[in-house]
């Protein structure tokens, strides 16, 4: 059933690849690029849900110019759940979550070993584990984001812990660099290059409002 509804938000995800911008939604990000990512883990601290109304979506994940693998914290049903999955060529069935309460920390993980992505989630006695076979993907973007809509960016902050991004290349040539969308306050902290992995010790996504 939440299948659909993360399905139909990221969406807006696969078509920001191409166009960077869709009316009538808004959306906050942090970001790295490389030219092929391979693993990404950290920990999320769930924030407040928003006003009631919109339809927030919280998420980190590796992209690619056909789709976006995530670890989707929904909050459109009023309570924030949390689930692993794939939007995008090829068309996969959603992954598995579990609900989570404002404060709680997530431990997510996403790793490749040739097309296969194995994603889990744990927090708490709570844990979901999804496998993925993402064939025709190459990773090159890793993104940590705020999705909304109608519902303004008036929540949060959102942390991000003990995060580890691995590519294929040496991460003294990304690490340092943090593209970014919205017009926000956000901090990136001790982000660090080691071989082809930049360890990053907090990003805070703040409100835009």
């Amino acid at each position: 059933m939440l299948a659909t509804s993360h399905l139909a938000a990221s969406i807006f995800v696969l078509l920001s690849i191409f166009f960077k911008a869709v009316a009538g939604q808004d959306w906050y990000t942090v970001e790295w690029d490389a030219t092929e990512f391979v693993s990404m883990s950290g920990d999320m601290i769930v924030p407040d849900l928003p006003t009631p109304g919109g339809t927030p979506y919280v998420w980190p994940g590796v992209q690619s110019g056909n789709g976006v693998l995530q670890a989707v914290l929904d909050g459109s049903s009023g309570v924030w759940w949390i689930g692993d999955g794939f939007y995008g060529t090829p068309s996969l069935a959603w992954g598995n979550g579990f609900n989570v309460n404002p404060g709680d920390t997530v431990h997510f993980t996403f790793s490749s070993s040739g097309t296969t992505w194995t994603c889990t989630l744990s927090s708490g006695s709570l844990s979901a584990s999804t496998t993925l076979d993402i064939t025709g993907n190459t990773m090159n973007r890793a993104i940590f984001a705020v999705e909304l809509y109608d519902v303004d960016f008036n929540f949060g902050p959102i942390t991000y812990k003990n995060i580890e991004i691995t590519a294929t290349t040496a991460a003294s040539a990304w690490c340092g660099s943090i593209p970014h969308l919205g017009t926000y306050p956000y901090t990136v902290t001790g982000n660090v290059a080691s071989g082809n992995t930049c360890t990053v010790s907090e990003i805070v996504q703040s409100s835009a409002d």
